[in-house]
This record gives structure tokens, C-alpha cells and sequence, in this order.
């Protein structure tokens, strides 16, 4: 299980440019000329001029993140639709992130710890931990001296740092509880956002909740799992796609013969093409 903290940075070439575009958007793209990145409207009339080495598209048409630097020390900065700083790089934040699923919220970092705040750029979560989640059902996991849990949005500690890694909450299941992917000894299982561990530390690999069902990954091969813990798919895959109503999987990953099943682990068909 790979717990990834998420940094939207699309870089889009001029060339790109053929899509219909909302007249009042303005999107990024990568200079052919130096390799930076500025912002262009749907005219291709540059609004601010390639200098950033990396750029996001603006959340809710209001700001975007930018970056300069390289990897041994990069520096973000957020600009409005003018190109003007409301956070600069002067301010000397690592990362930030910005997270319009919660409240307008900010995701900060500064000497490897992060934190939140709001677009008044007062601090909400101060910046105390070595890697912070989104906020899902009003929780994020966070990881404070190398072990996972889990805060709320004042702060507090509602399931206690005891993983060794652990995920965002993913969306709300049709029992009316919310899953999250955790971590001990190499071995994933999961929680509700109760903080109630529902399905214990058996998997290699392990993926989110769709529609009452998981991918899972156990002795090498792929199966799925209801929120109970139940295999409702046996363990004979190389390959799942739980994206849709129908669960398709192969036996070999190359293989073209797909396996039809619903989502009660029933198989409906197979498939050749």
C-alpha cells in the first residue's frame, strides 16, 4: 500500500492548447524556450510569464501553487488569476497544498513538518507533523515520530499514532461508515471512522472502498473483500477493476479472457475480448 501525499501539478505544453476552455480560465503551461512555467488565458495571450518549476491549475478559478527550486530545495508560493502572491516564496514554505474539499483549507510545510491554514493565513493545525492527510468525515491521518494516526480538525487526537502507515478516508460506504487503508508489519487492514480496526492485518496490498467492496492483494494474488472482512472474490487474480457495477478481473495479467462478476462475488460472464 502506497500512502501518497497528493501534489496537483499538471504541466500542460502550448501545443496542448486544444480544448475548449471557459472564457474567464487561465491554465498553465511549460515554455519551450527556458522550460518554465507560467500561465496563458484561452487566446494564448500569456497572463504571467514562464518562471516557475512547477505550477498547479487554479482551484476554484481563485489561486494556484508554484514552485521554484528542484527537489534538494524547492520552494512553493500560491498567486491569484493576476499573477500576483498571496502566499510568497518569502515565506519559505516546503509545500503547499491547496485543498478546497475542506473548508478552504491550506496544507502547509516548513523544515518537514506540516500543518494547515486558512486563506487569512491564520494556522488551524500547527505545523507538527512529518506527514498530514486530507480531511475525510472530519478526520486526516497524520504521522507524528514515524507512527500513523488519526486527528480532527481541531487538533485532537481521535485514533491514536500506532500504524505504520495509513490513508485518507475514502467515501461514504453503503452502511454509512467511512474506510481507511492502515499499516502494521508490512501487513494492511482497515478502519472505520469510528476508529473501530474492522478488518484486520492480513493484506500485501490493499485498495479503497467502492460501493461495499475492496481490492485486496493476499499470497500474491487479487481478490475482494466486503466491509465486514468477508472474501466475496477468491483469491485466484493477477488483476481487479472494482471501478464500475461490474467487477472485471484476469487470471493473467496479459490475458485477454476477463472474468465477469456483481457485486455480491456472483460470475455473471466471461469475456475474450
Amino acid at each position: 500500500m502506497r500512502i501518497l501525499l497528493t501534489i496537483l501539478g499538471i504541466l500542460i505544453s502550448i501545443s496542448s492548447f486544444t480544448q475548449e476552455l471557459d472564457k474567464s480560465e487561465i491554465v498553465p503551461f511549460r515554455s519551450r524556450k527556458n522550460g518554465k512555467v507560467g500561465y496563458m488565458n484561452e487566446n494564448n495571450e500569456i497572463i504571467v510569464e514562464p518562471q516557475y518549476t512547477s505550477g498547479t491549475y487554479f482551484n476554484n478559478k481563485k489561486y494556484a501553487t508554484v514552485s521554484i527550486g528542484n527537489d534538494s530545495l524547492e520552494r512553493f508560493a500560491v498567486i491569484d488569476l493576476k499573477g500576483n502572491y498571496f502566499i510568497g516564496f518569502d515565506e519559505g514554505y516546503e509545500h503547499i497544498g491547496l485543498n478546497y474539499t475542506f473548508e478552504n483549507w491550506i496544507l502547509i510545510s516548513k523544515v518537514g513538518k506540516y500543518g494547515y491554514m486558512n486563506e487569512e493565513k491564520e494556522i488551524l493545525i500547527p505545523l507538527e507533523y512529518e506527514q498530514l492527510g486530507g480531511f475525510f468525515g472530519q478526520l486526516a491521518f497524520a504521522e507524528k515520530d514515524n507512527k500513523y494516526g488519526y486527528i480532527d480538525s481541531v487538533n485532537r487526537i481521535l485514533i491514536g499514532f500506532q500504524f505504520d502507515k495509513a490513508s485518507n478516508f475514502g467515501n461514504l460506504q453503503p452502511d454509512g461508515f467511512r474506510y481507511a487503508m492502515v499499516e502494521k508489519d508490512h501487513k494492511t487492514g482497515y478502519i472505520n471512522n469510528n476508529g473501530e480496526l474492522v478488518i484486520s492485518f492480513l493484506y500485501e496490498e490493499a485498495y479503497s472502498f467502492h460501493n461495499g467492496l475492496a481490492v485486496v492483494k493476499k499470497d500474491e494474488k487479487f481478490g475482494c473483500v466486503n466491509t465486514k472482512g468477508a472474501v466475496v472474490i477468491p483469491f485466484v487474480f493477477d488483476h481487479i477493476t472494482n471501478s464500475g457495477e461490474i467487477i472485471k478481473a484476469r487470471k493473467e495479467l496479459t490475458s485477454s479472457k476477463e472474468f465477469y462478476f456483481d457485486r455480491q462475488g456472483t460470475l455473471i460472464g466471461t469475456s475474450t475480448n
